[in-house]
Parts: structure tokens; sequence; C-alpha cells
């Protein structure tokens, strides 16, 4: 009887297993042939496998150095947090001494000092991660090869985003507003802020960001590194040369960001209408001024913008002055023309205007 189950038993798994497979073999095909342009056999394996995912569901505690608090979602009160346990997304920590946290096998947040941060609630199995970044000192520590637009850091005013490698971000409150540093150490990252981006950031970059409290003021200083700073210079108005339709035009300017350069934005909102007035200048590692312009968001009409030129930049074509002292000197014969003193005079003339409007320019610049 039982031999007779058994035999019955195998005889199903086999006739099952016939079934099966040709099934299976036939729904890849399928696909396979539905992708034009796609090696199958790569089609199949990401049948067969699901998507690997980046980071755990929760967030680990690894290590704690000291004493460290956590606030959970929907919660008032911070109480302490135990080591090696995993909390949910949205939980508000508090460091007091150092300590490191789990985003994943090789997503790692490590805190120095006292630092306070959270992290941001994520639907369900979505893989963004972001961490809200309060006060002090972190480092972050991710997979060189991840995809962009998956992990990101956010500071009160500006975010950085598409993280991969190692960086370091810090953040110190004060009384006016605060300062942040943000420092590639491998990898790249990028920034958002307001009337300003950095579409990406490289080792050893670093840039100085401080903002005050209404936000009304933002600067940017290069510390380390070369990369390139988008600013907004609002709208324009176009005209298409072939259909003649007007449209706005939004406008933008690049500036290389280099040790000691320096971006300034000021920023003023409307008593009518709300709307923000924008002045920006840049300025070069000597403390000159390169740029300034000054916009209404969303009005083509008030846009104002130019390019400073120092005087030192520009070259005159005089001639030497030992000249000029001979032809001083020289008796003129009576009756010699008097176009030529003229055209010397009016020379002179026009060296003096253009130099005074170069004065003009460089004291603006040193004066803003």
């Amino acid at each position: 009887m039982n031999r007779t189950l058994t035999i019955f038993c195998v005889c199903a798994a086999a006739f099952g297993a016939a079934y099966v497979l040709p099934a299976q073999e036939e729904g890849a095909a399928e696909a396979a042939a539905s992708t034009e342009g796609i090696d199958p056999a790569l089609v199949k394996a990401a049948a067969a496998k699901p998507a690997a995912k980046h980071f755990h569901a929760l967030v680990r505690l690894s290590r704690a150095d000291a004493d460290v608090f956590v606030k959970l979602p929907r919660q008032q009160e911070f109480k302490p947090a135990v080591e090696g346990k995993f909390y949910p997304n949205g939980s508000a920590f508090r460091v007091t001494n150092g300590a490191e946290f789990e985003f994943g096998k090789e997503s790692v947040l490590k805190a120095k000092g006292e630092v306070e941060f959270s992290t941001r609630e994520t639907a369900y199995g979505a893989q963004p991660r972001t961490v809200v970044l309060t006060r002090g000192a972190i480092t972050v520590s991710l997979p060189r090869t991840l995809p962009t637009g998956l992990f990101s850091v956010a500071y009160p005013n500006f975010t950085a985003k598409d993280m991969a490698g190692e960086s370091n971000h810090e953040l110190v409150p004060s009384g006016d507003g605060n300062e942040a540093v943000v420092h590639v150490i491998t990898g790249m990252l990028a920034l958002e802020g307001l009337h300003y981006n950095v579409a990406r950031m490289s080792a050893a970059d670093r840039v100085r960001i401080r903002t005050t409290g209404d936000a009304l003021f933002t600067s940017l200083r290069g510390e380390a590194g070369d990369y390139k700073v988008t600013l907004a210079q609002g709208v324009t108005t176009y005209r298409d040369p072939i259909s003649g339709v007007v449209s706005n035009q939004v406008r933008t300017l690049d500036f290389g960001l280099t040790p000691q350069c320096a971006i300034k934005i000021f920023r003023k909102r409307s008593k009518v209408g709300g709307r923000m007035a924008v002045s920006v200048m840049t300025f070069d590692p000597a403390g000159e001024m390169r740029n300034r312009f000054t916009f209404a968001e969303g009005i083509a009409s008030v846009n104002f913008g130019e390019e400073v030129v120092r005087i030192q930049d520009i070259s005159f074509k005089t001639k030497d002055d030992s000249n000029k002292k001979k032809s001083a000197a020289k008796p003129k014969a009576e009756g010699e023309g008097q176009g030529e003193a003229g055209g010397d005079a009016a020379a002179t003339g026009e060296s003096t205007e253009s130099t005074s409007g170069g004065e003009t320019s460089g004291g603006f610049g040193d004066n803003g």
C-alpha cells in the first residue's frame, strides 16, 4: 500500500515538473521576445530574480559610544535607544557623544560628538532614504555605485542629493541662522537650494553655506575643489523669429566656485502680492565682484544683470610717456595744423574717461 502511494507521488511530481518547467521557459521566452534590443538571457535573469534592495526596511543603531535617545513617529518624548535595535523611518535621534547607524549592509551614518537628526518617513516598500540634519556633524558612507535619487541629506535651507560614496556634513546653528559645510571625500553628490544648485560635487570638493534664519540672505564660499554653481537669473521675454510668438524664457548663470570665491544672494518679499525680489553678486578669489544682477520672480519686465569688468583687465594702447615729453618740449612751427594737438587732447580725454568708468565698476565691486 505504502509502496504504491510512493510510486504514485513520484509519478505525479515528475509529471508536474514536466509540465511546469516548459511553461516557465515559454514565459521567459515570450518576455525576451517582447523586449527588443536587450539580451534575452538578461531579461530571463531579471524576471527570475527580484531587484536587490539597497537599504533595510528600518534603521539600525549598530553602535552607541554614549547615550542615544530616540523619538518614534507621532510620539512627543525622547526615550533611550537600545544598541542593535531597529527603528522605523520617521524617528528622531539625539546622540550625546558619537554613534553609528546602519541603513543597509554598505550604507552607514556615523555621528560625531553631539548630533541631532531624523529620518524621513517613507511609504511601504519605497527605497529612497532622507536624513534631516538638525545640528552637529555626520559622515555618510554609501556604495560608490548607488543609483542617483536614493539617498539625500536635508538641511534647513538646501538639500544634498544623488549621493554616492563618502561625504561629511556639518550644521552649526547660530543666533541669526545657521552655517553648513558639505565635504565630498569620495564619490559625488548634488546640491539644490533656493535660487541656486550644483549639479555635481566630486571627491575633495568642499563648500560652506551660510543662511539667515529668515532665509533672506545666503552666502556660498568655496573652500576646496572646482565645481559649477548654477544661479537663477529670473525670466526674460523671448520672441520666436519664425512664428513671432512671445514667451518667457528662464535665465541662469554658471559660476565656477573655487577656493575663496563667494556668492551672495539677497532676497526680499514685496508687501503687495508677496512676490520675491532677488539680488545676486559673485566674487573672485581676490574679492573683486565678477557678476551682479537683480530680478523679480516670474516678472520679465523686472530683470537687470551685467558682468563687472575690472580696470586691471583692460589694456590701453597709449604712447610711451618719454615720447610724450619729447613731443611737448619740441616747439611747433608757425602755421602748423592744430588738428594734431587736438587729436592728442582727444586721445588723452578718451583715456581719462575710460579709466574713470573702469574705476567706477571696480569701486562698486569693492563696496559690494
